[in-house]
């Protein structure tokens, strides 16, 4: 998307990932609008057979594999699992679709994981497209007054950095610390990336030249947290005594955090999954990396856009649902394709509601400072690797095995792994055998492309630039694509932070701009009838009333005893002619509600009020929070400002009529008989607003978080 925005401003509609957080990162960033396809899947239009819908309303988006070019739904008991890296798309002709998991394949992202939530908060399509729309304003107006990524505000405090910017740890790239000191002097927060070095001999020399370059300043060490332990424990013994400020680690469990966390240091964890920040939540971390898999190097399984709403649900869920879940506690890096002005602004568009909450975030970037002229003067990178970067049009994405995938630039070594690859798949090789051998392909080739040297016996010597470009391992992400020019460190962090930062100011101008103009003037006789309840004689429920329709069902019977006394008002003899002379009811028949159960603390009313208040306005009250649920507006966002609430309500109605027979009887009959008395609604303090319906609206109201604003009352209006 970023691609084609800036090379056409032509419509733009950007489909992946896409939910009510990223909906927001992709107007930002210049589209014109989101498609949407597998988040749908579970709303009410939607009309797929049971068993898919209950296989996407269990997904987390790592249910998906890419077979023959398509991304199709996976499970270890369907046909699709045996499907292997020689299928094709030809192989999976006619045999795509979602009318049955045994015997087709069923398309879906990993957006598809969105489906469930989409459901439970938009429940149809209408609402959700108006909900979206909602979301994006709100998100995007969230940002500009939060602006989590001017300098000195999200993460920066905490880190102790000018900016909100965070240099990931690249392996055999940011291992050195005079790369660190530029990157901090230029008001980042350098991480140095430990990888496979040895403790006492790589590790902390490397830790004691960065502490003593950088004095005050802020700085911090990445660790692998699958590394063999006995290599880890090397590593994690000599941090813990150098202390440096922070830590990150990627792989790794919050337990690992701790022992980093005891002795002063914070420390970050890399999460690529739904499922395992839930449990890093509960186990007391705090402290999060989410970089979605179009970075370079060593990647997780998810898109950065899946990744990061996935990520943000479960943060939200978190503080909603836990009385321990503080936003302000948190510190989140989100981390894939941010590099400029645009992309850093569509952090702060995903983030604005978080930021809001209290949470501090920042941008994580790793490529785009291999754009930078202090990463080749520094000696992260020599000048063939910077060269490759510039070059760059596309990535590669190798797969040793699953689970272990690397980013890279496309040049001679992705052909070299690819054939041995395809060689070793011919030759039906053990999965084992195949990732043994592809990761023994891989090794040493990232030194070589970094820093043109390789290990020759126990000696590292040089290569020459031609040995590095066809022999090297240019690990690199898919930011590589989208610039080709150089920079500075300085320039590179202004433009993620103070450029971000006015870009998203100018896009929420624009979009109010855009609403005011495309806004049509309201047209006073347009109704639009967006949610219905009610309860009918032999029907508790819209849908049941429709059901009695369309079978024919006669809901008329004999007046129930428990209404009124057939033998007293029934007038059997009555007609028209002698009406005007005779009392009683023409007629013995009629339609009645069931028995309605109602729940009045669920409205805010004391039970001991109920007597005073009118029946039928109880029963108003209910049907008019049915009527919101059907809309949605019991959970859905919505602008209230322009909310209003109408409710009719008849005045002389059961209790009314019961309430002033008890104040006339006295003055035709004397003292009311105690049989009686006790029958008669008793005078309280509830007595008068119960009959008001104007407390009802005020309760729906509230119900609707208007605060008891825009109420309008219609006395008149005859409720049933």
């Amino acid at each position: 998307g970023q691609q084609v925005r800036e090379l056409t401003d032509r419509p733009l509609w950007v489909q992946g990932g896409i939910g009510r957080h990223t909906a927001a990162a992709a107007v930002v960033g210049g589209a014109t609008g989101v498609v949407l396809d597998a988040q749908v899947a579970l709303l009410r239009e939607s009309h797929l057979p049971r068993p898919v819908r209950q296989a996407i309303a269990a997904m987390d988006g790592s249910e998906t594999r890419v077979v023959g070019d398509h991304r199709i739904y996976n499970r270890p008991d369907l046909w699709v699992a045996d499907l292997d890296a020689r299928t094709t798309a030809d192989d999976l002709a006619g045999r795509l679709g979602a009318a049955s998991l045994t015997d087709q394949a069923v398309p879906a992202g990993q957006d598809a994981a969105f489906a469930a939530r989409f459901a439970a908060r938009y429940g149809t399509v209408g609402r959700m497209v108006t909900g979206l729309r909602q979301e994006i304003d709100d998100h995007v107006h969230a940002a500009k007054t939060e602006e989590p990524l001017k300098p000195g505000n999200g993460v920066a405090a905490e880190l102790g950095t000018p900016y909100p910017v965070v240099q990931g740890p690249m392996t055999r790239v940011s291992d050195r610390a005079a790369f660190a000191q530029a990157v901090a002097e230029g008001g980042g927060m350098p991480f140095l990336a430990l990888a496979l070095l040895r403790g006492e001999t790589e590790v902390r020399p490397l830790l004691e030249e960065t502490k003593e370059l950088l004095g005050e300043r802020s700085w911090g060490v990445g660790v692998l947290g699958f590394v063999p332990k006995e290599l880890r424990d090397e590593q994690l013994a000599v941090i813990r005594d150098v202390r440096p400020p922070l830590a990150l680690i990627a792989g790794g469990r919050p337990s690992q955090a701790v022992t980093l966390e005891e002795v002063g240091i914070r420390t970050f964890l890399h999460v690529p999954a739904p499922g395992l920040l839930e449990r890093f939540l509960k186990d007391g971390a705090r402290r999060f990396v989410f970089e979605g898999f179009e970075c370079g190097g060593h990647v997780g399984p998810r898109s950065s856009y899946a990744l990061w709403e996935s990520q943000i649900e479960v943060l939200t869920e978190w503080a909603a649902q836990n009385s321990k879940g503080r936003m302000d506690e948190l510190d989140v890096l989100f981390a894939g394709g941010i590099h400029d002005e645009r992309s850093a602004a569509m952090i702060a568009a995903l983030t604005g509601p978080l930021a809001r909450a209290g949470a501090r975030v920042g941008v994580l970037m790793g490529t785009a400072y291999l754009f930078t002229e202090e990463a080749v003067a520094a000696g992260a990178i020599g000048e063939e690797f910077q060269a490759q970067a510039l070059a760059c049009e596309r990535t590669a994405l190798l797969e040793s095995g699953p689970g272990h995938a690397t980013r890279c630039a496309e040049t001679t070594f992705v052909d070299t792994f690819e054939q041995t690859r395809r060689r070793l798949v011919d030759e039906g090789a053990d999965h084992q055998v195949v990732w043994a051998e592809l990761e023994g392909l891989n090794l040493g080739r990232l030194r070589v492309a970094s820093k043109g040297l390789k290990r020759d016996g126990d000696v590292i010597v040089a290569v020459d630039r031609d040995e590095q470009r066809d022999e090297g391992m240019f690990m690199i992400g898919d930011v590589a694509t989208l610039r080709d020019e150089r920079t500075t460190v300085h320039d590179l962090h202004e433009a993620v932070t103070t450029g971000a930062t006015a870009h998203l100011a100018a896009v929420a101008d624009d979009l109010v701009a855009a609403a005011e103009h495309a806004r049509p003037e309201p047209q006073p006789v347009d109704v639009a009838i967006v949610g219905m309840a009610a309860v009918m004689p032999g029907a508790d429920d819209v849908e049941e009333f429709w059901r009695n329709i369309v079978e024919g069902v006669n809901s008329i019977t004999e007046v129930p005893p428990e209404r009124w006394d057939v033998d007293t008002y029934f007038d059997p003899e009555w007609d028209h002619q002698t009406a005007s002379q005779r009392d009683g009811s023409a007629s013995k028949w009629g339609g009645f509600l069931r028995e309605i159960a109602f729940d009045a603390l669920a409205y805010g009313i004391p039970p001991a009020s109920l007597a005073a208040i009118e029946p039928v306005q109880l029963l108003s009250l209910k049907i008019a929070a049915d009527a919101l649920a059907d809309a949605g507006y019991d959970t859905r966002p919505f602008d209230r400002e322009n909310t209003s609430v109408v409710f009719g309500a008849e005045g002389s109605t059961d209790q009314s009529a019961a309430s002033g027979f008890r104040a006339m009887y006295p003055s035709y009959m004397g003292e009311i008989p105690p049989e009686l008395d006790e029958w008669l609604p008793h005078v309280t303090e509830d007595s008068f607003a119960g009959l008001l319906p104007n407390v009802i609206a005020g309760r729906i109201a509230n119900r609707l978080d208007l605060g008891g604003r825009n109420l309008t009352v219609d006395a008149a209006c005859a409720s049933s």
